[in-house]
């Protein structure tokens, strides 16, 4: 039988206006999303004793997404992850962006997608995308840029899919910023993390990279054999003192197409979760400066390493880097990428 499709009111940003909760379903799966932000504000799945587990972080109501920060769950864009001197160039011509981060930008700046209330362009039971047009020079970028996210609840966990097209060149990089927890609550640092990568982009004390790769090998890095996430993050390391932890970008090793890049493990709940990507990267934060007040799902505030984030993009300030890959969109090109999470 089918099930009715849910879309409900989600409360109205300061500026009046309105935020909807859409909540898809698929077998034993549900998510909530948001269309302020695009948000995933839950992902409930079945745990090893069949018991629903929620396994994202995120707030009970708007204004803990409006107030608290933190990207909890957040599309982020136009570019994901910072961007040095808050300025591009392309095509020889300088642009300046908005800084908000010192003199970075950071996930597309002030204003960045994360901030946006999108429209609902489709809803089924199991599927909604969502769309955000961006207008030129929002945030300082180049080029009016319509983006459409699809959120697909599958047999097997939650695909996401952002497509983008501009009319003038410009530079895109987005991804999802969701908080893991896949025993629901606590500390994430017993999870297990593997991860397809024999380098990691090293950082300097502003989080931008010194380089595009550095083997793992021999490093606290080295996740190419399971351990727990917080197994080796104490350890006297100067890329995990700089950061506070981990906040790095992992250079998968090359395969085409969607690939299997990471895998997460629950150490109380048993759930194991796939992360599959056609990015060239994925940024492993551990939450390490998370912060919130009590309008938490639980109530009760999230604070440092409670999760664990696979944000799948490319590099930090790859605009100011050319030499490590075209990251230009142009007109009549289109920006495809998809990521799967994946549970077992």
């Amino acid at each position: 039988m089918m099930m009715a499709v849910i879309r409900e009111p989600f409360g109205r940003t300061k500026d009046g206006r309105e935020v909807e909760k859409l909540t898809l379903r698929r077998g034993a799966l549900e998510a909530e999303v948001l269309t302020y932000g695009g948000a995933l504000a839950a992902l409930r799945v079945p745990d090893r004793e069949g018991n629903c587990v929620d396994v994202v972080l995120g707030y009970r109501t708007l204004s803990g997404y409006t107030d608290n920060g933190c990207y909890l769950g957040a599309l982020v864009g136009r570019y994901a992850n910072r961007i040095g001197g808050a300025a591009i160039t392309i095509d020889g011509r300088h642009y300046p962006l908005t800084a908000n981060e010192g003199n970075k930008q950071l996930h597309g700046g002030p204003e960045g997608f994360s901030f946006q209330v999108f429209s609902v362009e489709e809803l089924s039971e199991d599927c909604a995308v969502l769309a955000y047009t961006e207008p030129d020079g929002k945030n300082g970028y180049p080029g009016t840029l319509a983006l459409k996210a699809t959120y697909t609840l599958t047999d097997q966990g939650l695909s996401l899919r952002y497509q983008a097209v501009t009319n003038r060149p410009t530079v895109c990089n987005i991804t999802n910023h969701s908080y893991f927890n896949l025993n629901g609550s606590g500390s994430a640092m017993g999870h297990r993390l593997w991860v397809d990568a024999d380098a990691f982009t090293p950082i300097d004390a502003d989080s931008l990279p010194v380089a595009l790769a550095a083997p793992v090998a021999g490093t606290p890095f080295d996740f190419r054999a399971e351990k727990a996430v917080g197994q080796e993050i104490g350890t006297e390391c100067e890329q995990l003192r700089l950061a506070g932890g981990y906040d790095h970008n992992f250079v998968l090793n090359p395969q085409p197409g969607l690939r299997l890049a990471a895998r997460l493990t629950g150490d109380v709940s048993g759930i194991a979760m796939e992360c599959w990507t056609t990015q060239p990267g994925v940024q492993i934060y551990t939450a390490n400066f998370l912060e919130t007040d009590s309008q938490t799902k639980s109530g009760v505030p999230y604070g440092p390493r409670q999760a664990v984030c696979l944000e799948t993009q490319v590099p930090a300030d790859s605009p100011n880097h050319p030499e490590w890959g075209d990251v230009i969109l142009r007109p009549g090109q289109v920006y495809d990428a998809a990521t799967e999470y994946r549970f077992l």
